[in-house]
């Protein structure tokens, strides 16, 4: 735990280096790119394909990817991505269920461990796999942009596209929320207290 702990301190520091010469998307791919690749050798470790200093190496690997994107990163972006205004009910969802999936898997992995064995960590595999896809075609870039630029942006790439009967382009300004929706929401509940 020692050497995985010292891995761990450098990485954060390579990952503060990092963070803005490379850009959010680009780090959170590259993090999930290395930890499925560090997964699919600790399963072939795990397997006898490989040592277990390999196996161990993989382990570094895991956290050094993880301490360059997918750990700081989730964190960044989530407070570029709102306005001001919103980013603390922003943070606390995203906090919130961080440690919802943190506890799952903490509860999870042994009864994991027990049916997959040596391929237990094939699951993560497939969640990292699956995070690389969509931060490759959905997850916006964020460094450097205004939560009304980033929206701007996403507007444009959606232009065309309806959800649900709901079309981006059709709206008209008085379907939009107003400015100050939260202090009109907060006058009517003081109003409704009132009574």
């Amino acid at each position: 735990t020692t050497l995985i702990g010292a891995i761990n301190v450098v990485a954060t520091y390579v990952a503060i280096l990092l963070m803005d010469r490379c850009g959010r998307k680009t780090l959170i791919m590259w993090s999930s790119a290395g930890m499925f690749f560090s997964c699919v050798v600790i399963v072939l470790s795990l397997l006898g394909y490989f040592s277990h200093y390999t196996a161990l190496g993989a382990v570094a690997t895991y956290v050094s990817f993880f301490e360059i994107g997918l750990g700081p990163i989730p964190w960044l972006i989530v407070a570029e991505m709102f306005d001001g205004r919103y980013v603390t009910a922003a943070m606390s969802v995203s906090c919130q269920l961080n440690w919802a999936c943190n506890f799952f898997v903490g509860l999870l992995f042994p009864m994991i461990n027990k049916s997959l064995g040596p391929y237990s960590f094939g699951p993560f595999a497939v969640v990292l796999l699956l995070v690389f896809i969509y931060a490759w075609i959905w997850l916006p870039e964020t460094q450097g942009t205004t939560p009304e630029e980033l929206q701007e942006q996403l507007v444009k790439k959606n232009a065309g596209t309806t959800y649900h009967n709901f079309d981006i382009e059709g709206m008209d300004s008085s379907m939009l929320p107003s400015q100050d929706e939260w202090a009109q929401a907060m006058a009517a509940l003081e109003r409704d207290e009132g009574k």
